[in-house]
């Protein structure tokens, strides 16, 4: 009995301290754009493959260039959202 009493004294106070939090829409809107990033890098190697084999004069060039630039972009954007994701909860300081 003093372990349930323990554990839903446990939630309730976690509960009690995140509800604010999660109220805000600041925070949930970082953390959805992190998961959309997240979802999205890998459009990012498509993307940038099309733009480079537009622009190049020997096609299969442009297109090993597109998906080493769209590989880094990929990484970028991946590595932006895991971020986001992981700090959302933190706000920023406006100087």
């Amino acid at each position: 009995m003093k372990r349930l009493i323990a554990l839903v004294m446990g939630l309730s106070l976690v509960l009690f301290l995140s509800s604010p939090l999660l109220a805000l829409p600041a925070p949930v809107e970082k953390a959805k754009s992190g998961v959309v990033d997240i979802i999205k890098s890998p459009l990012e190697i498509g993307h940038y493959s099309m733009d480079e084999i537009k622009g190049a004069h020997f096609k299969p060039f442009g297109l090993m260039g597109g998906v080493m630039k769209g590989t880094a972009y990929m990484v970028k954007k991946s590595i932006s959202g895991a971020f986001d994701v992981a700090t959302f909860p933190l706000e920023k300081k406006d100087k």
